[in-house]
């Protein structure tokens, strides 16, 4: 073993008098939030990471729930709890490995809180997620690789804060920073991530310790997150990718000491999974068909361990390359994977699930990557793109995630200054100084869902009910949702064009053709413009018939809802 003395950065953790969100000690906790106790240990051992120590959590009415405390530098154990529960809490720690962290107990009373706790899939409905609070999840998401780097995102508080602000609730990150900048790694970029290792040794790891600095960079990140946004969850990228298009990823799994893998694992799980604002990506953008084996057997022993040692079982599935479907869903890796998640081009109306037939699968389908607003080339209209993007998956049941910059990590509202320098994945498309607009829409679509206290998870997509006036088909035909016989959602994108010619026709109005054949009744009718959230109602209709309906405005994608 290589005689490497890691470096470790302290940030210091100040607990409010009221109930945090994150809390520690005796401190008021929250219910939904974190909870830490810090123990005091020797760490003048050979390796203090060897050290085990087992933290047993126990509320008032639930479970106990033993945890494992991970080193965190200096003489510091730290073990975290999942507050599931109000009351009162108590805990006991055990070690044979250190006497000084055994035998310790105490206690700490929880709050009842606003939080929304941990991901779950939907207990009536599969194929949609909830939190622990019981409200469904409409997963609007959003891509910030770098946002947990230590040293390229100095504005990752501006960051989460703007996307926030368009009504982002999810974001897709790398768990230590993704790539770039490891001293001595002659390769270390989008392609073959180094920085996300989480060893000491940086390009010659140290495998028996893991790198505290950026874990705690990670820590500062999401307790700042959990007290300021807990809206936003965190999709956590946990492994890194060994070169794109290859099975090095698995080939370098493979050829770690079975103990560093699952010790390795432990740790993750120790310092993050009593976050109720994240959830599980082994890792992103793989090749792992039947051609590459061992990145399939990877990503099976990762979720299967997970699984099985992750104490709140938080949702988790792993990246596939973009066209390549989702292999993980035989009877077996049902038990382990929680969500299907694909990468795509060109999504708009969702075809992906049918194409795939995961429509038969009891699973929420997330395209988590399209084409980037600034990437691959321009779009003639983002803003428009993006919200058809992200329409025609929500009303299908599943999700899509928005992309704007992969690789900076640029607050969205700075991205127009020449100060910002990004160029797109073929390094010759200059975006510098363009600002942008793929969000522009978004808050009308949250707000949308909000005001009319809409909860998709009682809904189900059927397309076949509803086809455009004109004729339109593919992924220009309109989607729709239905609860039961009660109420339609129908988006119509009244598209020219798709990809990134998308534009709406400026010349029609956005009409359809509604089968109600098998209803009866009166429903009310609104109609809302996408672009800006300007609503209109239209009365009523009779159903027991099929309906032409017309948007009221020209050149508009529209959502169309009738509620008896």
């Amino acid at each position: 073993m290589r005689n490497l003395t890691p470096v470790f950065v302290f940030f210091a953790i100040v607990w409010p008098s009221a109930a945090a969100n994150f809390s520690g000690g005796t401190g008021t906790a929250a219910k939904f939030g974190v909870h830490e106790i810090v123990l005091s240990g020797n760490s003048s051992v050979a390796n203090p990471f060897d050290t085990v120590v087992n933290v047993i959590f126990t509320p008032a009415f639930g479970s106990p729930v033993n945890v494992r405390a991970f080193y965190d530098g200096g003489d510091i154990w730290r073990a975290r709890v999942y507050v599931s529960e109000s009351g009162e809490w108590r805990w006991t720690s055990t070690s044979k490995s250190d006497s000084r962290l055994a035998n310790k107990s105490g206690s700490f009373q929880a709050l009842d809180s606003s939080l929304r706790g941990i991901l779950r899939n939907h207990r009536s409905n599969p194929k949609v997620w909830m939190t622990d609070n019981g409200q469904w999840f409409p997963n609007i998401s959003d891509t910030g690789y770098r946002l947990f780097h230590g040293k390229v995102a100095p504005d990752w508080k501006e960051f989460i804060r703007q996307s926030a602000a368009k009504g982002i609730d999810c974001m897709r990150v790398a768990a230590l920073g993704g790539w770039g900048g490891t001293p001595g790694a002659k390769v270390d970029d989008n392609n073959t991530w180094v920085w996300n290792d989480p060893w000491t040794g940086a390009a010659i790891p140290n495998h028996d310790r893991y790198d505290v600095g950026k874990f705690q960079t990670t820590d500062e990140r999401l307790i700042w997150s959990l007290e300021n946004h807990p809206e936003m969850y965190f999709q956590m990228i946990l492994f890194s990718f060994k070169g794109y298009g290859s099975e090095a990823t698995g080939s370098h799994w493979e050829a770690l000491p079975q103990a560093v893998r699952e010790n390795t694992m432990r740790y993750m799980i120790a310092r993050w999974s009593a976050f109720p604002n994240v959830f599980w990506l082994i890792v992103n953008d793989m090749h792992c068909s039947e051609k590459f084996p061992k990145n399939q057997t990877f990503v099976r022993e990762v979720g299967k361990f997970f699984f099985a040692n992750d104490p709140w079982h938080h949702l988790i599935s792993t990246g596939p390359n973009r066209h390549a479907g989702f292999p993980f869903t035989t009877d077996e890796d049902l038990k382990w994977c929680s969500y299907i998640y694909i990468e795509d081009s060109n999504a708009v109306g969702a075809d992906q699930i049918q194409t795939f037939k995961f429509d038969r699968i009891p699973l929420h389908v997330w395209m988590g990557e399209d084409y980037y607003e600034q990437d691959h080339g321009h779009y003639l209209d983002p803003r428009y793109y993006f919200r058809w993007l992200a329409w025609s998956w929500l009303l299908s049941g599943g999700s899509a995630n928005y992309c704007g910059r992969w690789g900076s990590i640029d607050p969205y509202d700075s991205t127009g200054s020449p100060d910002r320098l990004w160029s797109g994945i073929d390094k010759k498309t200059v975006y510098t100084g363009e600002k942008l607009i793929g969000l522009d829409s978004y808050p009308y679509l949250v707000s949308y869902l909000r005001d009319r206290k809409l909860d998709l998870s009682s809904f189900q997509p059927n397309d076949a009910r509803v086809r455009d006036g004109d004729g339109r088909q593919g992924r220009r035909r309109p989607k729709l949702m239905q609860r039961r016989l009660d109420e339609f959602l129908i988006y119509h994108p009244n598209a020219l064009a798709d990809g990134y010619s998308a534009v709406v026709d400026r010349e029609k109005a956005a009409s359809v053709i509604l089968d109600l054949k098998d209803a009866s009744g009166e429903y009310e009718v609104e109609w809302c413009r996408a672009l800006d959230g300007a609503a209109q109602r239209a009365g009523s209709i009779t159903a027991g018939r099929e309906l032409v309906l017309q948007a009221p405005w020209h050149g508009q994608d529209v959502v169309l809802r009738l509620k008896r």
